[in-house]
């Protein structure tokens, strides 16, 4: 199976924390985009405006770290039914906005080449801490359950979407650490970013 940590960013964070952009940049980190701000919902969005959004992303990331985004996370999870063709056409590689399997799945779009790369509301810090009320070794327990079944079936993504102000807080972070240190101890996993699994996943086809 594969893992990964989601570093998806709003992308006006390269324009207000520049030295956290720059860090993650030196830690080798991919970005892909988040909306810019991740208030700005895209429900209502005409077609232009969600293109004004896509060109945004694609400018800011190349300008703040070199790097062409390959993917995309609409913000606040409000796709629109034109996102995915527009992001194809844009020449974006994956998206994130489906979370409706573990697996890799072939998006079909306007033009262009789409991949859904897995993303789970299941174990996002914010559904955990938020919604199911856990405390922080409830959560840690989940994410090791959680990878222990996926890495028995293999062939599977496990992303576990993080907020820095949520998992960062000190009377959690302990219990996560606990948690991924398990994960990458066990063999089993391949650590790797979204765009090295959309690179396998092509090659297999």
């Amino acid at each position: 199976m594969v893992f990964r940590v989601r570093s998806a960013s709003q992308v006006a964070l390269c324009q207000h924390h520049p030295e956290v952009v720059a860090d993650a940049k030196a830690r080798g980190w991919e970005f892909f985009s988040h909306g810019i701000y991740n208030t700005r919902y895209a429900y209502d969005m005409s077609k232009e405006q969600e293109r004004a959004i896509i060109e945004d992303s694609i400018a800011t990331v190349r300008e703040a770290t070199g790097q062409t985004i390959r993917g995309w996370l609409a913000p606040a999870l409000t796709h629109t039914p034109h996102t995915l063709d527009l992001i194809a056409e844009y020449g974006l590689e994956y998206t994130c906005d489906l979370y409706h399997d573990d697996q890799v799945q072939p998006v079909k779009t306007a033009t262009g080449k789409l991949v859904s790369v897995p993303y789970s509301l299941e174990v996002n810090d914010h559904y955990g801490f938020f919604i199911y009320n856990m405390s922080p070794r409830e959560y840690a327990d989940t994410l090791v359950r959680q990878y222990e079944r996926l890495a028995d079936e293999g062939g599977t993504v496990m992303c576990i979407p993080l907020h820095a102000y949520l998992i960062g807080q000190p009377h959690r972070i302990g219990p996560f650490e606990e948690a991924l240190r398990y994960i990458a101890a066990d063999g089993r996993a391949w650590l790797t970013k979204a765009g090295d699994i959309v690179d396998a996943w092509n090659a297999q086809q």
